[in-house]
């Protein structure tokens, strides 16, 4: 497969003319090309460059409102709600935040509930600065279209991939660390976005990631994008799969998996869902003696995963954190010299022609 090098620099201003000209406003189209850049500089491949084309063909199919500006609304002494009218989740997570923020602040925890949006974005930015920034921690739950198998027995497609992600703050020698303990992950066995990358470099894919359209497990992607993935862990990712669909849904009022899948007309382009985030201040809550004893508790904990990756390391093995290789990924790319990122050339022609 041949591939190009880009810039991050090269990369947003791709992203900005694609979305321009695919009728996103100028506010949000900053938003979305800076996430997709980040993603490219983090190295999650599968939410970034990659996802340009999802964006603009659910603008251009006039399924995404691209005039859209999200509402905000105090609905009560815990809970904010941002509508994102048929825009994008990534405006509508940011637009509530700050609310979230002052009442989680005020109360100790508080929800942030996001509806009516359509949602291609990696996960991980909607809670990382709330830890970062903010020393909260936070949890987030999103529903998404249905290419989820039930498991065991389930023949056909019912749940979203239904991320969810956490961000637990941390100390550094002057304050809140800028490197908080973060992961996000679908609770299928692997990101669609994945799967579909695997396809398209011609990789196969575990053989309990995915059923064909006769509902037997494959290794081959292009058979899995015909029929279901297939949760974590089996009967135990279903269980997360219901959970993130009975948050995500039903407190924003939102379609269910299956509902939207019924209502699309059995085409490829996105639909809208909820997402809820959650938002804990540990100054308020933590029953240890506030934020301080609550930052000293976890730098034990990962103190102690520390001294196991050495151990480990001494022993010829490894060990890391989640996002441990994120914050490594993120580091290189903002170094003197960095040299890019590589996207195959396909992609790459694809992006840079929704933009002419």
């Amino acid at each position: 497969m041949a591939t190009v090098r880009l810039s991050l620099q090269e990369c947003e201003a791709i992203c900005k003319k694609a979305l321009s000209k695919a009728g996103l406003n100028d506010a949000a189209t900053k938003i979305i090309s800076e996430n997709i850049t980040k993603a490219e500089r983090d190295g999650c491949r599968s939410h970034g460059l990659f996802r340009l084309p999802g964006y603009c063909m659910a603008l251009q199919s006039g399924r995404a409102n691209g005039k859209a500006l999200p509402e905000v609304k105090n609905i009560a002494p815990s809970c904010v709600l941002s509508d994102a009218r048929g825009g994008f989740a990534t405006p509508a997570c940011l637009a509530g935040q700050s609310l979230l923020v002052e009442k989680a602040k005020t109360n100790g925890v508080a929800v942030l509930l996001i509806r009516r949006a359509f949602h291609f974005a990696a996960l991980w930015p909607d809670v990382e600065p709330l830890a970062a920034k903010h020393g909260l921690v936070a949890m987030a739950f999103l529903n998404s279209q249905a290419f989820v198998a039930h498991w065991p027995g389930g023949l056909h497609r019912m749940y979203g991939t239904n991320p969810m992600a956490f961000a637990c703050p941390r100390r550094s020698a002057d304050g809140l660390s800028d490197k908080p303990f973060v992961f996000d992950q679908a609770t299928s066995f692997m990101a669609r976005g994945d799967m579909t990358l695997a396809a398209q470099s011609g990789e196969s894919i575990p053989p309990d990631a995915a059923i064909d359209q006769h509902g037997q497990k494959t290794s081959d992607p292009s058979a899995g994008l015909k029929g279901a993935l297939l949760p974590m862990a089996g009967h135990k990712g279903t269980c997360l799969a219901l959970m993130v669909e009975l948050l995500a849904a039903s407190f924003t009022g939102d379609a269910y998996a299956f509902e939207a899948a019924a209502t699309s007309g059995g085409d490829t382009l996105p639909t809208q869902h909820g997402e809820v985030i959650l938002a804990i201040d540990p100054e308020r809550c933590s029953a240890g003696g506030g934020r301080e004893a609550f930052l000293q508790r976890v730098e034990a904990l990962f103190d102690m995963v520390q001294a196991e990756a050495k151990e480990a390391e001494a022993a010829g093995g490894s060990l890391r954190l989640p996002s441990q290789r994120r914050w490594a990924n993120r580091k290189r790319a903002m170094e003197e010299g960095f040299e890019g990122f590589e996207v195959s050339e396909a992609l790459m022609s694809q992006c840079v022609a929704l933009g002419e």
